[in-house]
């Protein structure tokens, strides 16, 4: 079972007519729910509201064949974003104080867990980020699988030192770390993204998955020459929730083949077939408004992901 420890949200998004809408959202949330609606064997772990977005929330996942029973019920309000887009690109306003985003505490390792995903901005707000930190190094000295996606928001970063010294311990125990382009600049300013990739994978020994937006994906290991994959064309409708989409294809396919308990010894072809069934559960998402990962019925039959072997 792949554990998603992290953050959920309502991103409110505008609308044509000049309205905003409430959608479900959060990064680590897009992708538990991404993982429950491909057939993948997840649990989601993070506070949920019994406000009427909370429960939402929960249905959505429990809709998905995800298994809420690790998550805390909470009366506080859930947290919330507000979303602006530009041709499609969004950015965000956060609104955490007092809502379900400070109610994680720290939480036992599921006796059922053999991989862990974690990331977003839950790990640069208190308490959650100690809780999830702690979380993290349990699961390592555990012999599981750790993905890290930081999905970096500036804006919401109020100690930068602090933030790169947890990201720093974190990167060392994880064993698959996806980064952007715009992560990669922040952690590594002055370096190009590429290279700045390449190193992270040769000092942590992680395999490193660089998203590159419309020109695609490509992953490094030490050692080994880079794998890459290009975008697909597709429509963009908005691109909320491509990258939790692209973490959970690749994490949903790793699994199915068997390869999510030592991605590192891997076959280049599954990870070959990982990473473009990511990309092609992204293309679904960007097609949609909001955070909206495809079901596996929704992908054409070779999106599926790759067999054992």
């Amino acid at each position: 079972m792949i554990l998603c420890a992290g953050e959920s949200l309502v991103d409110v998004v505008p609308q044509a007519d000049g309205s905003r809408l409430a959608l479900p959202g959060g990064a680590v949330f897009n992708t538990a729910l991404g993982l429950g609606r491909l057939g993948a064997d997840v649990a989601y772990l993070w506070p949920l509201s019994t406000d009427d977005h909370g429960r939402r929330l929960r249905a959505l996942l429990d809709g998905a064949g995800v298994d809420t029973g690790p998550c805390p019920a909470t009366d506080l309000p859930t947290a919330s974003a507000e979303v602006t887009l530009s041709d499609g690109n969004a950015t965000y306003v956060f609104h955490l104080v007092g809502t379900t985003a400070t109610a994680l505490t720290p939480q036992p390792l599921p006796a059922a867990a053999r991989a862990l995903f974690i990331g977003g901005i839950s790990l640069a707000i208190e308490p959650a980020a100690t809780a999830i930190e702690t979380l993290a190094t349990d699961a390592a000295r555990a012999g599981l699988t750790v993905m890290i996606d930081p999905n970096l928001r500036p804006g919401l970063i109020d100690d930068p030192e602090a933030l790169r010294a947890r990201l720093d311990r974190l990167l060392a125990v994880a064993a698959i770390v996806k980064l952007s382009s715009d992560d990669l600049d922040w952690l590594s300013p002055g370096m190009r993204p590429e290279a700045a990739a390449r190193a992270l994978a040769d000092r942590t020994g992680a395999l490193v998955l660089h998203t590159q937006g419309g020109d695609g994906a490509a992953l490094l290991r030490a050692g080994a020459a880079p794998l890459y994959e290009p975008a697909l064309p597709v429509e963009v409708v908005d691109t909320i929730g491509a990258g939790d989409s692209f973490n959970a294809g690749v994490l949903a396919a790793l699994q199915a083949a068997g390869a999510l308990d030592d991605p590192a010894h891997a076959a280049p072809e599954t990870l070959a077939r990982a990473v473009r069934h990511g990309i092609k559960v992204a293309a679904a998402t960007v097609g949609r408004q909001g955070a909206d990962p495809p079901w596996a019925r929704d992908l054409p039959a070779e999106a599926g992901p790759p067999a054992a072997g």
